[in-house]
């Protein structure tokens, strides 16, 4: 499943992007801001990959994951994907590489995944969550329809740092009246 938009292109994470994934979770801005700990190594990141990659052997609605790369010069900058917690129900995450964060492709990619959750897999409700303190992610999600629905406290663990996280969903209904 490749999915293009005006300016990106989104297709199945591959295993040689490994290295690629690699170097943006491993800066600070990207791992913490993203809720994630920094990988250890390129090994490491490859076996994570790896998980992305096999998931597309299923068929319906399955975990995604997919590489972003700009549609006019073919280069990465990111990843998003889309999984599925409950029947019905999408979970994404995504995270650009920071020389391309402020451009408006966070929003296209998000914005086109949520339309095939809902389009394609017949998803009734997207969510999402991001840190209180990124104001960027939580923009991204405000333009792609996404509502704020709440502060979870204590949501996230990463290392010994317990955090707050922002709740956002899009239902069926906000995505049909866009």
């Amino acid at each position: 499943m490749i999915l293009k938009t005006k300016r990106l292109i989104l297709r199945p994470i591959r295993l040689s992007e490994a290295p690629l994934y690699f170097e943006n979770a491993s800066r600070p801005e990207v791992n913490f801001a993203g809720g994630i700990l920094p990988p250890k190594s390129v090994a490491d990141t490859r076996k994570r990959v790896r998980k992305g990659v096999s998931a597309w052997a299923g068929r319906g609605a399955r975990p995604m994951s997919f590489s972003i790369y700009l549609k006019r010069r073919r280069v990465w900058i990111g990843g998003i994907n889309l999984r599925w917690p409950h029947g019905g129900v999408g979970e994404m995450g995504y995270a650009v590489h920071p020389d391309h964060w402020g451009k408006g492709y966070a929003t296209e990619a998000v914005s086109r995944v949520v339309a095939v959750a809902f389009e394609k897999f017949a998803a009734h409700r997207v969510q999402a969550t991001c840190w209180v303190k990124n104001a960027g992610s939580r923009r991204v999600l405000k333009k792609a329809g996404f509502r704020e629905e709440g502060r979870l406290r204590g949501f996230m663990r990463i290392g010994n740092r317990i955090r707050d996280e922002f709740s956002f969903g899009i239902t069926r209904a906000d995505f049909s009246r866009r």
